[in-house]
């Protein structure tokens, strides 16, 4: 009861004008993970884009962008530290609830296309890049999709014209198919952006 009634007077708060359009470009860090992958770890990358927002009420909003987002999965093992790099353009588009003109949750879908892979290998200070890992893993009978589909959910805050989101998004494709084995993306992201009003 208390908690309805606190999210009913927050939204009294919301203060969109509806109609209006922003533009934001912005970037930030990712800590990416991949499922179903044997001792994994995160591969931090970072992401660079842009977002426009349409304001559909005084309380809601509806966005799309384009983003470059480093992606996949890193490891380490015998002294080896590996770092698969799978780089998107991903293109999500969400719907946001603002409970305040500073605070908003939003959720939606994002298609992702990949635009660069490859494999880094560390070893005693030294290490080496090798492109095309997906026509390696395709030899070797594993299915590599260029086409990823994720849910993306997150916390977004406005500080006059910054805005800062915290996003996690879970893949619905599987971008890793070798017989019964999955493997999809998994990603936490972090950005700031500058506000334009359009």
């Amino acid at each position: 009861m208390m908690a309805s009634l606190l999210l009913a007077s927050l939204s009294g708060f919301a203060q969109l004008e509806k109609g209006t359009w922003s533009l934001t470009p912005k970037a930030g860090v990712n800590f990416a993970n991949m499922t179903n992958w044997d001792d994994s770890e995160f591969r931090v990358g970072f992401n660079l884009g842009a977002e426009v927002e349409h304001a559909l009420t005084s309380s809601s909003s509806l966005s799309f962008g384009a983003q470059y987002s480093q992606q996949g999965v890193a490891e380490s093992a015998g002294g080896y530290d590996v770092v698969f790099k799978m780089d998107y353009i991903n293109v999500p588009v969400t719907v946001s609830h603002y409970f305040s003109p500073k605070f908003a949750i939003f959720a939606g879908l994002q298609p992702g296309f990949l635009v660069d892979d490859a494999v880094k290998v560390s070893y005693g200070g030294e290490s080496v890049t090798v492109n095309g890992i997906k026509k390696y893993m395709e030899s070797e009978g594993i299915d590599v999709s260029s086409f990823a589909l994720s849910v993306p959910v997150g916390l977004a805050f406005t500080f006059g014209q910054v805005k800062m989101d915290v996003k996690y998004a879970y893949e619905l494709t599987n971008t890793l198919s070798q017989g019964s084995e999955k493997s999809r993306h998994s990603y936490f992201q972090v950005t700031l952006g500058y506000k334009f009003d359009l």
